[in-house]
């Protein structure tokens, strides 16, 4: 008699289950936009954070140089102590860093998330032809471009949200040290704090978009939005000024230097907009005015100024970034029209 044993039939017919297949999280039009913008991610948003970390890390060198000059080494007498003679070389080198870091390249960041971003995120479409086969799939323009426009929208919220936070961050550092001068509103240090980085960075995109929709060239798009944003950021200063009325005043000073002096709080942290000297019957007069009355301006003994303060720069990046966003929504709805009819 045999002793093999015999698997039942029902046993031995069922085959072995298949290994579930790993799932990804995004499909459809989420994980198509991934798979469009993950280099864009992986660069900008990665070269983004390290910045982010380069600053923080500034910030922290600040610290202690921030404690000795608020600190043991506020007074006058302890300038002749060695650890207070020695403060103001570190403190130099910490401003240089922090002004080479941050405020000349980072005036650009606009224009390269405009260049590099938004302006080849169409163009490319056109021009190798993959809109027309995302045409023929059962997903509506708006639902595609919607799904298309919001991861770069996303990263660049976030990544230059978080590096407008550090900076100004780092500014604040800065200010309290009280040496030297950094004002916020002339130069390049108004574009790289509190909210215009985001505003430009986001107008730029929308720029971008737009710009490489209607020109639908890639090479091209990319150099019209580039020289499209930074001439916009060359001529905002002249509605800037404009944005709030300036502050005005007087100071009494020697004959002779009325038009080349200005009231002591239009000095420092402020933008200064106009001054010139003041005549004896009341007349404000401007330096060029002097040209050609030389002797009543050097018998002059009163100066008038006229600035924004300091207290002007947040309501002045609100109306700033107010208007930069509402341009944002224009160029975008723009976009989205025009998407919607040449695909009907």
């Amino acid at each position: 008699m045999s002793t093999t044993a015999h698997l039942p039939a029902t046993a031995a017919a069922t085959p072995a289950a298949p290994a579930p297949a790993r799932r990804s999280r995004l499909r459809g039009l989420a994980w198509l936009a991934w798979r469009q913008n993950r280099l864009a991610v992986w660069t900008f948003g990665g070269a983004m954070l390290a910045v982010c970390l380069g600053l923080f890390v500034l910030h922290w060198q600040f610290q202690d140089v921030i404690y000795r000059t608020t600190g043991p080494c506020a007074s006058p007498s302890s300038w002749n102590v060695p650890i207070c003679q020695n403060l103001v070389g570190p403190r130099g080198d910490l401003m240089d860093a922090y002004s080479n870091l941050t405020h000349r390249p980072f005036f650009l960041l606009p224009a390269v998330v405009g260049m590099f971003l938004g302006a080849p995120l169409l163009s490319q479409e056109y021009e190798r032809g993959t809109l027309r086969m995302i045409r023929a799939q059962s997903v509506s323009p708006v639902r595609w471009l919607t799904a298309r426009l919001t991861v770069p929208a996303l990263l660049v919220t976030l990544s230059v949200g978080l590096f407008a936070a550090m900076n100004s961050w780092l500014w604040y550092d800065m200010h309290r040290l009280s040496f030297g001068q950094d004002e916020v509103f002339p130069g390049f240090t108004y574009a790289t704090i509190g909210l215009a980085p985001l505003a430009w960075s986001l107008f730029a995109l929308a720029l971008g978009v737009a710009v490489g929709q209607l020109l639908r060239r890639t090479v091209a798009s990319v150099l019209v939005t580039g020289v499209l944003v930074l001439g916009a950021q060359v001529l905002m200063p002249l509605a800037r000024v404009h944005f709030l009325p300036p502050v005005t005043g007087t100071s009494a000073v020697g004959q002779g230097h009325a038009q080349f002096t200005v009231p002591i709080e239009a000095v420092r942290n402020a933008w200064l907009v106009g001054r010139g000297p003041v005549l004896a019957d009341g007349t404000w007069l401007s330096p060029n005015d002097c040209y050609r009355h030389g002797e009543e301006c050097s018998n002059s003994g009163l100066a008038w100024g006229s600035w924004h303060p300091l207290s002007h720069f947040v309501p002045m990046q609100l109306i700033e970034g107010g208007l930069l966003l509402a341009v944002s929504a224009a160029l975008v709805l723009l976009v989205y029209r025009r998407v919607t009819r040449t695909a009907a």
